[in-house]
């Protein structure tokens, strides 16, 4: 487990909370991995009933689960992967839309300076954990750009296997310029208002991780149920 220095808490079961998982979301916790308890509140320095109260909702949240008398990360459940992936490709889609007919010059300088970041990366250390967070930041930024920054939170913490798959495909998003390409095409389709281009540019975007799925299961069968 890792302690990001980024992540903080008001009190401490919610800084414990938020860096388990996030460590569970990164894969630094591998999905099927013991959690053991001494060791975690060594490494937090914690006394036991925060993080008791922390892996009891991050349970509720299905990333967490016990099994004979221990405490597990969660294994990917394929068919929220594949919900995730539906209900992202049908939110999405009507996002980008409205996006065409209405987006503020504010959100397309902030779109702009995304892109100016992916593209320091891809030319740069081609940083796969820094490249998603912007990633992640871009897709937001349309969402907040049309009054849905809500929206957006809701989507991304109601399917968390979608985002622990999306993890694990990372890697992928930085060997070429696809995802980087996807990117400067949605700049262009909202500020162009190509509505007709939205759903085959969406569907190409999100499909790659969607092709990836098969290779990914059997690369790490043990990370499924």
């Amino acid at each position: 487990m890792k302690i990001y220095s980024h992540i903080m808490g008001k009190t401490s079961f919610s800084f414990a909370y938020r860096i388990l998982k996030e460590n569970i979301l990164r894969l630094d916790m591998k999905p099927g991995e013991e959690i053991k308890e001494l060791e975690l509140l060594a490494t937090l320095n914690m006394s036991r009933t925060p993080v008791r109260e922390a892996l009891i909702l991050l349970k509720h949240e299905g990333l967490v689960e016990n099994i004979q008398g221990g405490t597990y990360v969660s294994k990917i459940n394929k068919e929220k992967f594949k919900d995730g992936t539906l209900m992202r490709m049908a939110i999405e889609e009507k996002i980008l839309l409205k996006a065409c007919d209405s987006f503020p010059d504010e959100y397309m300088e902030k779109l702009e300076k995304n892109l100016a970041k992916q593209d320091y990366i891809m030319r740069t250390s081609r940083d796969y954990i820094e490249f998603r967070n912007v990633d992640l930041e871009f897709h937001q930024l349309i969402f907040e750009g049309v009054g849905h920054k809500n929206l957006f939170t809701f989507m991304s913490d109601g399917f968390l296997d979608y985002q622990r798959m999306g993890m694990m495909f990372c890697v992928d998003k930085i060997r070429d310029d696809f995802v980087f390409k996807g990117h400067k095409e949605f700049f262009d389709i909202i500020k162009n208002k190509r509505k007709d281009d939205v759903v085959p540019t969406l569907t190409a975007h999100l499909n790659r991780l969607i092709g990836k799925f098969d290779d990914i299961c059997n690369e790490h069968p043990y990370y499924f149920k």
